[in-house]
């Protein structure tokens, strides 16, 4: 019975996603992308276009959030959700650059904490730079999703666990970055200092502190006029470190060989090999999986889940050696709802980018 649920939510979810959803996506990042050609600094506007043509498939992916919103604020929370994933992958490009230290990395993605701030001045994000002629760009982007937020009926209420999580993202993009130029040390400091559950590796909080997915997540309960904030506290713990690793490191599994080749950071470094690796992301998604029920529309919750799994899993990386014990382990585990994810991909009903 709960697996016909689950089927029936995830039909749902995705009919919806590529209906409904994608054109409102693609159509903001058409406006951003516009908007990314006018920025008067050439290394600044060579990075806002290239995290729209080449990152842009996160914010139609984050954007499978909108369905835990209500119908009539859907587009309202999309919009808001499109903007701050377009601001989190300018600034993963801006971080990844050679220039780039931990302090400028932090001051950068101060942006992100800004964008859920409903009052208050923006920070100095370019400050480290001794530039940032980006016409507005950033600024932007930060406008759009504080104003689409502060439209929402719960906003107000779910403000500390939306800076909460902004913030941990923003630092947890930083912390990485500089994890890749030789700073592991500070990034593993920080991480034992997030105060994960029991049972989580300092890495895989790491990871799920990178994640941008709970402030989505928050950011459809802010839509919602009779969210609390306990059930936004029950929403963050759970997509934090749970959910938000299992993304992370899915991510990082299909991106491994392109990463090393690119010598950026990825989490599953820090796994001794591909077996580890397999046991560590079935642990995470069991976690997910229990994190997932008891929250309000927990079937949507589970069908995002289902989505992110089956999504990674059938593409291209995870048809590597290293991959294939992880995939094994995460398929034994799943049930028909993944399956159901990755054959809709290999026909065309879903796309990878």
């Amino acid at each position: 019975m709960r697996e016909t649920i689950a089927i029936g939510a995830l039909l749902r979810a995705l009919t919806l996603h590529r209906r409904r959803l994608l054109p409102v996506v693609r159509a903001q990042q058409a406006i951003w992308r516009g908007a990314a050609e006018l920025v008067p600094d050439p290394e600044l506007r060579d990075a806002a276009i290239f995290s729209l043509r080449d990152k842009g498939r996160n914010a139609e992916a984050t954007g499978a959030f909108a369905i835990l919103a209500p119908r009539s604020r859907r587009r309202a929370a999309l919009r808001a959700m499109t903007a701050f994933q377009t601001a989190v992958d300018y600034l993963d490009t801006l971080g990844e650059q050679p220039g780039s230290d931990l302090e400028d990395g932090l001051r950068l993605h101060r942006a992100l904490l800004d964008a859920v701030t409903l009052e208050g001045e923006d920070s100095d994000w370019y400050g480290c730079r001794g530039h940032g002629e980006d016409g507005g760009y950033l600024a932007g982007l930060v406008a759009a999703c504080r104003r689409e937020l502060a439209a929402l009926p719960a906003a107000g209420r779910l403000a500390p666990a939306l800076a909460r999580a902004a913030r941990r993202c923003g630092e947890g993009q930083s912390h990485a970055h500089a994890a890749a130029r030789g700073d592991a040390a500070a990034l593993e400091e920080w991480a034992r200092g997030l105060g994960a559950p029991p049972g989580y590796l300092w890495w895989e909080a790491a990871a799920g502190a990178s994640s941008s997915i709970a402030v989505h997540a928050l950011i459809a309960a802010a839509a919602e006029a009779g969210t609390e904030d306990e059930e936004a506290e029950r929403i963050d713990a759970a997509y934090f470190p749970a959910l938000g690793a299992l993304t992370v490191l899915l991510d990082d599994l299909v991106d491994r060989d392109r990463d090393a080749a690119a010598e950026e950071h990825n989490f599953l470094a820090y796994c001794p090999d591909a077996e580890a690796a397999a046991q560590r992301l079935g642990f995470l998604a069991d976690r997910a999986a229990v994190a997932a029920q008891g929250l309000g529309h927990e079937a949507r919750h589970a069908a995002i889940l289902d989505g992110v799994v089956g999504f990674y899993l059938a593409s291209p990386g995870a048809g590597s050696p290293y991959a294939a014990p992880v995939r094994r382990r995460m398929l034994d585990s799943s049930g028909l709802s993944v399956r159901l994810v990755m054959a809709a991909m290999r026909h065309g009903q879903l796309t990878a980018g």
